[in-house]
């Protein structure tokens, strides 16, 4: 498993596992961008939803 990531819950890591594993798996390059480009993209949006809430719950304004 990947470190630092322990603290996830069974589910969340046995996810995490078999995403890994399909990616080490996979030997196409133009697969591996797509799959990139697409966790990239998950990532931002997770960072920007996370910091919408973070400013809501705190009653800060949000920023766009």
């Amino acid at each position: 498993m990947l470190p630092a990531l322990d603290s996830l819950s069974l589910s969340r890591q046995f996810s995490l596992e078999s995403g890994a594993r399909a990616i080490d798996a996979c030997n196409d390059p133009a697969e591996l961008r797509r799959i990139a480009k697409m966790l990239l993209s998950a990532w931002q949006l997770q960072a920007d939803l996370t910091r919408h809430y973070g400013a809501q719950t705190l009653g800060l304004p949000v920023q766009p």
